[in-house]
């Protein structure tokens, strides 16, 4: 299967041989995997491929830290961007696109988890580079938007178990949308509000 994730962002041949690993990885796994066949589905020799990655795991990191990096700013944008009237509104739009979302981040973000699910160092890449600075930037925007409805301040504990929610909640509904072939967006989406104290 060819997939065109990379080389929109990353230039030259390092996005088309992180194209080529993933279409690699996806078909075969991590494990499956292996250097030589993402040669050659680049159109190089192995050797060539060692000059721009060090092996199989700095290759797999980095398209993990390609992706983090791709996800965590497109998703920085749409946050700087919200205000507390705007956030029904802009939770929403973000569930309708969500189909042309999937189709781009799904293959990658499936072929990522599964090989964190084996492999702790891809695990810790991904929280740190992804997870962790979604949950932080999130963490920082709970004042301003509980300001902006009239709640009070709120303990760090209850900030931070709110925000997990909230991120498990935006992520399955996600899936579960595409799975069930449905669209609850405002149902979902109001939950979503309650959860934070912002409907």
């Amino acid at each position: 299967m060819d997939m065109r994730f990379f080389a929109a962002t990353v230039p030259g041949r390092k996005g088309q041989i992180l194209d080529s690993a993933l279409a690699v990885f996806a078909d075969r796994g991590y494990d499956g995997g292996s250097m030589r066949e993402i040669a050659s589905r680049v159109g190089i020799t192995e050797p060539a491929l060692y000059r721009h990655f060090t092996g199989k795991e700095d290759l797999f990191t980095q398209l993990i830290e390609h992706t983090a990096d791709r996800l965590v700013g497109e998703a920085g944008d749409l946050i700087a961007g919200v205000r507390p009237e705007t956030l029904r509104e802009t939770l929403l739009a973000a569930f309708k696109d969500r189909r042309l979302a999937m189709r781009t981040y799904f293959p990658v973000l499936r072929t990522i988890l599964s090989a964190t699910s084996h492999n702790p160092a891809f695990l810790e890449v991904y929280r740190a580079r992804l997870v962790m600075p979604m949950f932080e930037c999130l963490c920082a925007l709970v004042p301003v938007f509980d300001a902006g409805v009239g709640e009070g301040p709120r303990a760090n504990e209850d900030v931070e178990a709110r925000v997990r929610a909230f991120m498990s909640l935006f992520v399955g509904y996600l899936v579960t949308s595409m799975v069930f072939e449905d669209d609850v967006d405002e149902p979902v989406v109001d939950a979503m509000l309650r959860l934070m104290g912002w409907e």
